[in-house]
């Protein structure tokens, strides 16, 4: 941890020789990204958010223009100098997840920053060739398990997980993973998503035994310090709805790996109907009782994937010196499989 808060000392009090400037860029920042750590040039910010979110943003991140235009310039300048990052994206939008993740706290930003770049790097199976064209990929799509379905009336983005829908004997837990964080960063760079925060239900009615054996200690260890340390995502709440006997081993370790405040934040739901009384029931699929069908919600995230997957397979150019960071994560023989292989 040690390392972690180090963060702000490596803030310079001078600009490297390429000096740092801000200027407007014609182009759109979500076409394609640089990640020279240290570009002669910053796209300036354009601000895609309603009134209603800016004020959302002030409210609950502290954030105006001046914090936002002040943290940027010294995570830029921090990127810049740091000495382990060789390569990372330096926009505003891609630096506003951490950001708005840690509510301007620019020394926790820092801090995920290093371990969501580090992370990428020890577990190159989960995190590796994010391609919405990969043939797993595209069977895990089709299947209907994974469903974003949309801002909810608190401004939160809901996603449902179907846990049945996906099958136990044909996919492991890496293909699940890699699927899951390919979702994830199709959404990481949507502002109302980085400001509303998300809320995750995960329904286990009708899981198996074979669902729940999928996940290993260590799986389950590395995913929960994921979300607390390196994952630029705010969790609002998690609904887990109708977990069986047999799963309730895989929630007691949740509660054991989560910090105090994800534990909080985490429900246990024995059915449907109790979960519903605290979701926004209109954004549900029919069969949940809302208004949108199952595909309808399937067919936008495919959309969504196949227009970001220039930024997703570009994820893969990111590049931190892990050695300093190895101790962090729980290695064991499985996260050092090479990727490119068939997972099977």
């Amino acid at each position: 941890m040690k390392l972690f808060l180090q963060a702000t000392s490596l803030l310079p009090t001078t600009r490297p020789e390429s000096s740092i400037a801000v200027v407007v860029m014609a182009s759109n920042e979500s076409v394609g990204f640089s990640v020279e750590k240290c570009p002669k040039e910053y796209p300036s910010y354009r601000c895609s958010l309603s009134e209603r979110e800016q004020k959302q943003a002030k409210e609950q991140l502290g954030e105006d223009d001046f914090v936002r235009d002040q943290t940027l310039q010294k995570m830029r300048e921090w990127i810049a100098f740091h000495p382990h990052i060789q390569k990372c994206r330096t926009d505003s939008i891609f630096l506003l997840r951490f950001l708005r993740a840690r509510k301007f706290n620019l020394t926790e930003a820092c801090e995920t920053l290093e371990r969501y770049l580090s992370m990428r790097q020890v577990f190159r199976i989960w995190f590796e060739n994010l391609d919405p064209e990969d043939k797993y990929m595209k069977q895990l799509l089709a299947a209907e398990g994974a469903l974003p379905l949309g801002i909810d009336n608190r401004g939160r983005m809901v996603g449902l997980v179907k846990v049945r829908n996906f099958d136990a004997t044909k996919y492991t837990c890496h293909h699940l993973g890699r699927f899951t964080h390919m979702a994830l960063e199709a959404f990481y760079d949507d502002e109302q998503v980085q400001i509303g925060g998300g809320v995750a239900v995960i329904d286990c009615q009708d899981a198996t035994m074979a669902h729940f054996t999928l996940f290993k200690l260590s799986d389950i260890r590395n995913f929960m310090e994921c979300l607390k340390y390196a994952l630029p995502v705010r969790v609002q709440e998690v609904h887990l709805i109708g977990l069986p006997r047999i799963g309730a081993a895989i929630g007691d370790l949740i509660l054991n790996f989560a910090s105090a405040e994800m534990k909080r934040r985490i429900s246990f739901h024995s059915n449907l109907s109790d979960a519903l009384k605290l979701l926004d029931v209109n954004l549900m699929p029919v069969e949940y009782g809302g208004t949108q069908t199952a595909r309808e919600i399937t067919e936008r995230l495919r959309k969504r994937l196949i227009a970001s997957r220039q930024m997703l397979l570009q994820l893969d150019e990111l590049e931190i010196d892990g050695a300093p960071y190895a101790g962090f994560w729980n290695q064991g023989k499985d996260e050092d499989v090479e990727f490119g292989m068939e997972i099977d």
